[in-house]
This record gives C-alpha cells, sequence and structure tokens, in this order.
C-alpha cells in the first residue's frame, strides 16, 4: 500500500515537470519560426526590448519595400526613402545604405500604456495644433487622432502636400513634405494657406514632427543636440524619472514685448532652471542614433523668429525622448485697464509668415555631433549666410573709457582709460612681443558709456576728446592694431536723452523699460527700429566724416521683440528684417563688428565677439560640445567672453584650446574699485597692471597653437573615457586636452593635468 502511494504521488510529480518541458519545446519552435520570419520581412516592428541590441533589431529595415509599419513609399533618392501614414501624416526616414530608420510617431502600444488621451495623440501625430480658445490662458493641444481633423493627402514629385482641416475648430491650413536629392527633406506651412473662422477658436502654436527620430526610455544609444549656447548633448539613456521637464528656449531670445509668462501650454512642468539662459543663437537641433548610425540636423528655415526649441528627455511628460520646435502663432497678453490694478486679459492678431524646416539627414560616421556641425557650415556657406573671413589671431583687449557717479547736483565723470593710457599700454605690450591686437573702445563717448543715444563723434574730454582719440585710432592702424568705437544703438538712457517718443511699447501699450538695478541710471528704454536706424545712420556719418571706420555694434546685434505703434502689432520678423537692413547698409560702408550676433546677422560682420564657451549647464544636460565653433572654425574668428571674470582661468585657458575661441579681456588703466558708486560697479577686476602677465601667457601660448591651423576646419570632436578631449583639424593636427589632476598617456603622448598637447591625426 505505501508503494502505491509512493508511486502516486511520484507520478503527480513528474508530470508537471513533462508538462512544462514540452511547452518549453513548442516554445522555443514557435519562437525561432517567429524569429525566421521576421528576419525575412521587410515589415520590422518597433523594438521590445530594453537593451540596444533588442532595440536596434527594431530600428533596421534590411530589405528595400514599400511599406514599413502600414506607412507608404513616397520618395526616394540615392540615399534615403521617405514613407508616409496619411492618417496622421506620420513618416518613416529609411537610410537605404543601412536600413536603420527614424519614425516620427509612436505606434508601440507598450509606450503608450499608462499615458493619457492628450500626450497619447500627441506621440501618434505628425503635426500637433495648440488651440488658443478665447482668451484661455491654458492652450489645449489638438492632436490628429483625437480632435477630429480631416486630412487629404496628394502624392506630388518628391513628396506629398497635405491639407488639414479642423472642422471643430474652424480653422486649417496646407503642409507640404519634400525630399532632396541632397540627402535632406523640407516641411513647410504657408502663411497663405492658413484660415481661420472663428472669432473665439484660434491657432496658438503648431509643432511639426514633434517626434521624428524619439526613443523609448534607454533602449537606444545616442543623443538630442540642442542650441543651448555653444551647443549641448541630452543623452538618450534611461533617466529614471529624474526630470519633470527638459529643454525649452525661444531661438533668438526672450520676447520682452509679450509678458511669455502668460502663455501657458501641458508642456509647463513644476521644474524651474536657476540659471540663467545661454541665448539660442542659431535655429537649430538635432537627433542622432550611434547605434544605428542614423541622425538629423533640424534647421529652421522661415520662421525662426517665432519659433522655440524643444529637447525632452525620457520621464518628463512620458516615457520617451523627443526634440522638435515649435512656432507661435498667436499668444495671450494681459492689457492693463486702469492704474488701481485693473486688467482684462487679450489675444494678439495672427503672427503672419510661412513655416519651414529642413531636416539634413547624416548617416555612417557622419552620424555624430560633429558630422551635424560639418553640414550645418556647409549649409550656410553654400547659402551666403558665412563669408569667409580673415582668420588670423588676434588677442582682443577692451577697454573702458569712462562713467559717471553722481555727485551733489550734477553727475561727476569717473575717468578709468584715458586715449594716453591705451597708447602706453600698447606700447607695453608690444616690447613685450604682443603685437596682435583687436581692441574696442567703450565709453569713449562725452557723458560716459551709459549716455544714450550718441549720434555722433563726440569724445569725452576726461579720455582726451575728439583730437586725441583720432590721434589713437591713427597710431593704432600704423601699429597694426584693430581698435574699434564701441556703441549699444538699441538702448536709450531716459536721464539723458529725451525717450517720451519713438520707444519700444509692448503688445500691453506700456512702455517697456530695462531695470539695471544699478543708483545711477535705474532703467533703460528701447528705440524702435525706425528711431534706431535714424540714430545709427547720423552716427555712422559722422564717424566717416572723422575718417573712422572701425565700429562696432550691441543691442540690436541679438534683440528681437514684438512691439506696438501706432495701435499695430509689429512682430519679431519686423523688427529683425528692420535691423537686418540696417546692418547690411552698414556693414557695406564700414569695418563692422557686432556683439554676441544671431545667425541672420553672421555674414555682415568679419569677427564675432562675446561667442558662448559654453552651456546653460542644465541639470538635465549630459554634455557640453563646442557645436557653433565646429561650424564657425576656420570661417570666421571668434572672442570669447572676459577672460578676467573667469573664476577658474587655467579651466578657461584649456576651454579655448577646445573650442578654438580666441581670448578677450576688459581692461582699466585705474582701479575698478573707483566704480563702485557707478553703473559699472560689477566690474570688479580689470587694471590692466594686474593683468599684464596672464595677456602676455595667453597671447604667446594661443598664437603658437593657432599657427599650427591657421584656416583649417575643425572636423572632429570626442570626449574619451579616459578623460581626455580630443580635437582634429582637417590639416591633421590634434589637440589633446586633459581637465583632469593626473597625467594621461595616449598614442606615446603624455598629456600632464590640466594642460594639452598636440599631436597628428592618426
Amino acid at each position: 500500500m505505501e508503494t502505491k502511494k509512493k508511486g502516486k504521488k511520484l507520478w503527480i510529480a513528474i508530470v508537471p515537470i513533462c508538462l512544462l518541458l514540452m511547452a518549453g519545446i513548442i516554445t522555443v519552435v514557435f519562437r525561432s519560426g517567429v524569429e525566421a520570419e521576421a528576419k525575412n520581412s521587410p515589415i520590422v516592428n518597433a523594438p521590445k526590448g530594453t537593451g540596444s541590441s533588442a532595440a536596434l533589431s527594431g530600428a533596421i529595415v534590411p530589405d528595400t519595400t514599400q511599406t514599413i509599419n502600414d506607412h507608404k513609399l513616397v520618395a526616394e533618392n540615392e540615399n534615403y526613402q521617405l514613407y508616409l501614414y496619411e492618417s496622421t501624416l506620420s513618416i518613416i526616414v529609411r537610410d537605404k545604405n543601412s536600413g536603420a530608420i527614424m519614425e516620427s510617431t509612436v505606434h508601440n502600444d507598450k509606450g503608450l500604456e499608462g499615458t493619457n488621451a492628450t500626450w497619447s495623440g500627441f506621440l501618434q501625430s505628425g503635426v500637433v495644433v495648440e488651440l488658443q480658445e478665447d482668451t484661455n490662458k491654458l492652450q489645449k493641444k489638438l492632436d490628429l487622432v483625437n480632435s477630429g481633423a480631416k486630412i487629404t493627402v496628394n502624392l506630388v514629385k518628391g513628396g506629398f502636400q497635405a491639407k488639414i482641416d479642423y472642422p471643430n475648430y474652424q480653422f486649417g491650413f496646407d503642409m507640404e513634405v519634400l525630399l532632396y536629392d541632397d540627402g535632406s527633406f523640407t516641411a513647410s506651412i504657408p502663411e497663405y494657406s492658413i484660415y481661420e473662422n472663428s472669432e473665439k477658436q484660434k491657432i496658438g502654436n503648431i509643432y511639426i514632427f514633434p517626434l521624428l527620430g524619439h526613443t523609448y526610455l534607454g533602449e537606444r544609444e545616442g543623443y538630442m543636440l540642442i542650441p543651448d549656447g555653444n551647443g549641448a548633448l541630452i543623452y538618450l539613456n534611461d533617466k529614471e524619472g529624474r526630470f519633470s521637464a527638459g529643454y525649452s528656449q525661444k531661438v533668438f531670445g526672450s520676447d520682452i514685448g509679450i509678458d511669455e509668462s502668460y502663455i501657458l501650454s501641458l508642456f509647463w512642468g513644476k521644474y524651474e532652471t536657476h540659471n540663467d539662459a545661454e541665448k539660442v543663437l542659431a535655429p537649430i537641433f538635432g537627433m542622432v542614433h550611434t547605434d544605428s548610425e542614423l541622425g538629423y540636423l533640424a534647421v529652421i528655415e522661415k520662421g525662426a523668429e517665432e519659433a522655440t526649441i524643444w529637447a525632452t528627455p525620457n520621464g518628463a511628460y512620458t516615457n520617451y525622448n523627443w526634440t522638435t520646435a515649435s512656432f507661435r502663432k498667436s499668444a495671450t497678453y494681459v492689457q492693463p485697464t486702469s492704474n488701481s490694478g485693473g486688467s482684462v486679459t487679450k489675444v494678439t492678431d495672427r503672427i503672419s509668415y510661412d513655416i519651414q524646416v529642413r531636416y539634413f539627414m547624416v548617416h555612417g560616421k557622419n552620424a555624430t555631433y560633429t558630422g551635424l556641425a560639418n553640414r550645418y557650415r556647409d549649409y550656410l556657406l553654400e547659402q551666403n549666410e558665412l563669408q569667409k573671413s580673415d582668420n588670423s589671431f588676434n588677442i582682443r583687449l577692451d577697454f573702458l573709457g569712462a562713467d559717471v557717479e553722481n555727485w551733489l547736483l550734477f553727475k561727476k565723470d569717473v575717468t578709468m582709460t584715458t586715449t594716453e593710457n591705451i597708447e602706453e599700454i600698447y606700447e607695453s605690450l608690444q616690447k613685450q612681443g604682443v603685437v596682435d591686437i583687436i581692441s574696442l573702445y567703450k565709453g569713449w563717448q562725452d557723458g560716459g558709456i551709459w549716455d544714450l543715444p550718441v549720434t555722433s563723434f563726440d569724445a569725452g574730454g576726461s579720455i582726451g576728446g575728439n583730437r586725441k582719440l583720432k590721434n589713437l585710432i591713427k597710431s593704432s592702424k600704423e601699429k597694426g592694431i584693430r581698435l574699434y568705437l564701441y556703441q549699444d544703438v538699441m538702448r536709450a538712457n531716459p536721464d539723458t536723452s529725451n525717450t517720451t517718443f519713438n520707444t519700444v511699447k509692448k503688445m500691453d501699450k506700456r512702455l517697456y523699460s530695462e531695470n539695471t538695478h544699478r543708483d545711477v541710471f535705474e532703467e533703460f528704454v528701447y528705440w524702435t527700429p525706425s528711431k534706431t536706424t535714424s540714430v545709427v545712420n547720423k552716427l555712422v556719418k559722422s564717424f566717416l566724416k572723422n575718417d573712422i571706420n572701425q565700429i562696432a555694434f550691441s543691442g540690436i546685434s541679438n534683440n528681437l521683440y514684438t512691439y506696438t505703434i501706432n495701435d499695430t502689432m509689429r512682430t519679431r520678423q519686423s523688427t529683425r528684417e528692420s535691423y537686418e537692413k540696417l546692418i547690411s547698409s552698414i556693414s557695406e560702408q564700414t569695418d563692422l563688428l557686432l556683439e554676441e550676433p544671431l545667425s541672420c546677422y553672421w555674414k555682415y560682420t568679419d569677427v564675432l565677439i562675446d561667442m558662448p564657451m559654453g552651456d546653460s549647464d542644465y541639470i538635465f544636460t549630459d554634455q557640453s560640445v563646442p557645436f557653433l565653433s565646429m561650424v564657425l572654425k576656420g570661417i570666421i574668428p571668434m572672442y570669447g567672453n572676459y577672460v578676467n571674470f573667469e573664476a577658474n582661468k587655467d579651466q578657461y585657458f584649456l576651454k579655448l584650446i577646445e573650442t578654438g575661441i580666441f581670448p578677450s579681456f576688459y581692461l582699466t588703466y585705474e582701479d575698478p574699485a573707483k566704480l563702485i558708486y557707478t553703473n559699472s560697479c560689477n566690474i570688479y577686476s580689470s587694471e590692466y597692471r594686474v593683468y599684464r602677465d596672464t595677456i602676455v601667457k595667453y597671447y604667446n601660448e594661443l598664437k603658437k597653437a593657432d599657427d599650427l591651423i591657421k584656416d583649417s576646419y575643425m572636423i572632429e570632436h570626442e570626449k574619451l573615457d579616459n578623460g581626455l578631449t580630443v580635437v582634429t583639424y582637417n590639416n591633421g593636427v590634434r589637440f589633446y586636452i586633459n581637465y583632469s589632476k593626473k597625467d594621461i598617456v595616449m598614442n606615446g603622448i603624455t598629456v600632464p593635468a590640466m594642460s594639452y598637447k598636440v599631436g597628428e591625426a592618426e
């Protein structure tokens, strides 16, 4: 009896094991069959795994096909194919060389799990509109899945045209997408195609292909490129929910004419940055999948003035990494109705402009941020947006002439550097071999640096007057020194000039004033573009009459704004066009320098001053890269911010080597302690005697390094795992830069701690 019981127990135990083994065999056979079928199929599903290898298998379509994930082939060239899914205007771009693809929407159910309807629709749509409903400050997203949008597609040579109507909201527009032989494709929305038939429902913002190149959590390897300062990367690794928001900055800086704190969307999270954002100087962004060697650089060709760049890491809003641009078509602002605090919310008229984004695809070894930089450089040269300049090394030595401080019933000059002082400094440096110098003379005018506007050549008596300043300019030329008279031509000082008329008023009809947080001059206002044109033309005419043609402008070089005049809204595009017309005219008459200019003005200046050295150091960025330096090095000389205000000068010196940017110093002959009661009180370290030896050292070292590269382009930049940063030029010169506290050996070269060495490309 006992034996039977044991046998029964054994049988009960064996049966499940056998069943499990059989199930396993069946599963293996089934999986093998599926994998074999998938391998032979031209349609590859979205990635399901969590590792890079699993993700990569879903990012490759090995064989040419007419359909990928229900997207139909609509255009192709030598290297790329363009696929379209009409119902959501989703596109897929395929690299014909490797089979790698980039998708513009999410069609993986796993990635949509737990996502609300608003974000689910956003992730699945090729175009998204934010609705400006009446004066509601919160703009609702309208996707192509849930909004009731009607889409009509016509295939054309090279791509497609789509008519997008939102019958529930009584507006719509057309979009055209075209693939070109140079490996780029454009997405454009012409202004004439936009219609709005309701007074209460307007287009707030438009997003084009917001998910192009998106990745899920940490499934893929690569990064997003953002135009923060000189450039920065956000890796595609799993951020583990650390961030509630990502990068969001308006192209060409904020708009003082519209209080954008009142323009809300569902993108605004609780996350706030504590760093002052670097200005977006160039309208670009990008995505690179390093595992499949495919990427793109997006260049906003039309509508950049109203665009905002977004780059959102996973965990912020969704589990996806994505980057895009949005285009503002209307916004709310608060209109005061009384001095006692009453106000009403209003909506701007539609901002009229065409939208166009060009996506430059890169593949293979060019699918890196250096590859994107090289492509952007070529594009700017092809479009004549850049002109090759003399790239000879010069050290930039700027001088502050005079400021003023309050004194009894009047303001007293505080003279810091006279023309004779500058002559003495030049002679002292030339004796030590510092002969290649470029200088900006600030505060040369009567009344000091903040006596604005300046409409004529009228040098302050305390710095030497007109005669001595003209002699300084003449003697500097004879020494081969480029001395420029610096002037802010956008701002006006209400304390020193009549600013009742021709000053910028915001959309709420109130005068814009810029608070200085200083005691002498507490605020400045902006001249309108037409008034600025008048001021500048008078000033330049006076300069040329006195044989002065080397001038440097600030203000108009990097500020765009919306404003009102005679109850009419003038857009940022209008401001840019006015400034560009003026800058173009003056550049033809003079040797003109522009302070930290926007990319639309680069072709009008021979030198870029105050070039950002790094990024804003946001907590969600993973690496600072010298993207703009890679674009511009060898084309136009760049000068950084002042060395004397950098806390870590050794590290800053190495950044100059890494970025190819030339050094700048802001100098005074007198002790800057004299400025404590002026508007220039923030200048705390500038005395020439303190910086003389540093200037000589920087000059000798950086000139020696620059002599090795001359007009060469920076073609490769890489931060290695061993701690070195390696920069390669197209003439074969390579810099090994060591920011660490220990020596590093590479390719037989020992690079000391906090130093650099020069080698040759292999």
